[in-house]
């Protein structure tokens, strides 16, 4: 059998590779490089830990064809799939490990080895991925050929797990980097903040939807409940309210203890349909949250907690739309008289007792005909604002 060389596959991998944007096409093209090579390979699989809200851990399997990516959220630590699996010895130290499955005497000692077994695989590596931080992930690989790996394949391979390690950090890091700021900042403003829109004052002035959220009777709430019960309540409220927000794409730009601030930016000039289905969304996400609010508080109730109440307000205006705050500590926000109005008239929520009220403008925009609550003066505004209340869809 031919000598083979990875350093084709590590030099295109450090060259070109290392500029992809997607992973799955990454990985898939270094798996079909490194068999093109000579690395007699027919399934290979990638695990990598990750600091994200939602998943712990990212999962990706090569047949020879396509890559599949699986994600993982907390509860696998305590899931079979897991705890049954060798990679958990490569996190706690071990650096590689080998069957050789075609060998009577070869122990099948997880799970996943009779699987791969039944799959006609011959010969199985699992070796450590090790970044910088010390973190340690793990890539397996198996082959269907008789007799399985020679040295002179492991030894090659060896000499590709250190510069791929080198790739996958940076790409996990941009990806980390992207997750954190979509996360703190919201998907458009840590968009921004990538695009290089650092600097205290940058920004623009937007036309909006602003929607202003705040929870009814906190401080009570803060009281009866005690800390971490409240907390959990917060979170109850946000997840129904701002949730929906998201789910309709609009912009959370800020938590403000019980209050939460978002933007539906507008675009596409006066009065174009564009405009008007952005703001048409807004009303979506707020029937949702009605829906999910309401939800939120059976199951509450049902497990003999508080149930909560909220207001809504809702307004169109233009704002300034950018970084402000101090050279040390910066966040997007928008500024000016409209947002300010819109907290007011969220206000005026419990006075007209009802759970959302909007403004003139938005009804200009959408063009319906709601129930006016009537005329009220807001605070810093010259001529009383109609409000109105949203029916039910």
């Amino acid at each position: 059998m031919s000598a083979w060389s990875i350093a084709p596959v590590i030099e295109w991998m450090m060259h070109k590779g290392r500029h992809m944007t997607d992973i799955e096409t990454l990985v898939g093209e270094i798996c079909a490089r490194t068999r093109a090579a000579g690395m007699p390979i027919d399934r290979v699989g990638f695990f990598f830990w990750t600091l994200h809200p939602q998943y712990w851990g990212n999962a990706m399997f090569w047949d020879g064809e396509r890559v599949d990516l699986r994600r993982a959220g907390p509860e696998l630590r305590q899931q079979e799939a897991y705890t049954n699996s060798p990679v958990i010895r490569i996190i706690e130290g071990e650096r590689a490990m080998r069957r050789r499955l075609e060998r009577a005497d070869c122990p099948i000692d997880y799970p996943v080895l009779e699987e791969i077994k039944a799959a006609g695989v011959t010969d199985w590596v699992l070796a450590e991925v090790v970044f910088s931080t010390g973190q340690r992930n793990a890539v397996s690989l198996s082959t269907r050929r008789p007799g399985g790996f020679t040295d002179h394949d492991i030894a090659e391979v060896e000499e590709l797990l250190h510069p791929f390690a080198l790739v996958m950090e940076n790409f996990t890091n941009r990806e980390l980097g992207r997750t954190l700021l979509e996360t703190y900042l919201g998907r458009h403003s840590g968009s921004r903040v990538l695009e290089g829109q650092i600097r205290r004052g940058d920004g623009e002035e937007i036309d909006a939807l602003i929607w202003f959220s705040d929870l009814r009777d906190s401080t009570p709430l803060a009281e009866a409940l005690g800390g971490r019960a409240f907390l959990e309540l917060l979170n109850d409220y946000f997840e129904a309210t701002a949730g929906a927000v998201l789910e309709h794409g609009g912009e959370v730009l800020r938590f403000i203890g019980d209050a939460s601030l978002a933007v539906f930016p507008l675009l596409g000039g006066e009065a174009t349909a564009l405009r008007r289905a952005t703001c048409e969304r807004a009303i979506a996400a707020l029937r949702e949250a009605r829906t999910r609010v309401r939800a939120a508080n059976e199951r509450r109730v049902g497990e003999g907690l508080r149930p909560f109440n909220y207001g809504v307000g809702l307004h169109v205006g233009r704002v300034l739309y950018g970084n402000i705050g101090t050279i040390q500590r910066l966040e997007f926000s928008v500024i000016g008289a409209a947002a300010n109005e819109t907290a007011r008239i969220e206000g005026l929520c419990k006075r007209t007792q009802t759970d959302a009220v909007v403004s003139q403008p938005v009804i200009d925009e959408i063009g319906v005909a709601w129930p006016s609550l009537g005329h009220f003066e807001l605070a810093g505004v010259a001529k009383p604002m109609e409000l109105f209340s949203v029916p039910a869809a």
